[in-house]
């Protein structure tokens, strides 16, 4: 019977240390829906967890107000635990996939993330590069790197060449710096 109590209190001490973050699992925090017509709401959003919020989202216009729940579908993203999520329609590597995706990063050249749980328990983290064009999963480019990145950067005739040549520094280790020169070489443009 004393085995109970202490397996208990070793599962809570895990899940207390894995919120490294600050921020608790389901509570509500100060935060902002974006509709499917651009307008911002600001409200209280509930901090979901690891799988559930690349899915959907719980919002409270007031605190303890009515909890209204919203699906990848119905919005362009939202606000919460100071994390920035945008509702991103990608080619994912067999099928394209909808989801609220971290922002990392805007610019020309956005990129976005979101964790999966593998099947031996472990989490990954997946990132998502959008242009103008298409939104695409980096695990597509592991197959035809040189050709998927000179598109995904084809409006610089220059970059997509070198990328296209597989010449030093501009091959798949290099992915986010060649995005970092995009977005620059297009900030400047």
């Amino acid at each position: 019977m004393k085995f109970f109590p202490i397996l208990f209190l070793c599962i809570l001490a895990c899940e207390v240390t894995a919120q490294t973050d600050g921020f608790r699992t389901n509570a509500f925090y100060d935060g902002y829906i974006i509709h499917t017509d651009g307008s911002r709401e600001r409200g209280f959003v509930q901090y979901l967890n690891e799988e559930d919020r690349y899915e959907k989202v719980v919002f409270r216009k007031e605190q303890n107000g009515k909890k209204l729940k919203y699906k990848v579908k119905d919005l362009n993203g939202y606000m919460v635990a100071e994390t920035t999520y945008r509702a991103v329609e990608y080619e994912d590597v067999l099928f394209k996939g909808r989801k609220f995706l971290i922002v990392e990063n805007e610019g020309c050249i956005n990129t976005y993330s979101y964790t999966e749980r593998k099947d031996d328990g472990t989490w990954a983290t997946i990132t998502i590069l959008e242009n103008d064009n298409r939104a695409v999963n980096t695990q597509k480019f592991a197959l035809n790197f040189s050709n998927s990145m000179a598109e995904l950067v084809q409006d610089d005739a220059d970059l997509a060449a070198k990328v296209a040549a597989k010449q030093k520094g501009y091959r798949i280790l290099s992915m986010y710096d060649i995005v970092e020169e995009y977005n620059e070489n297009c900030k400047n443009k």
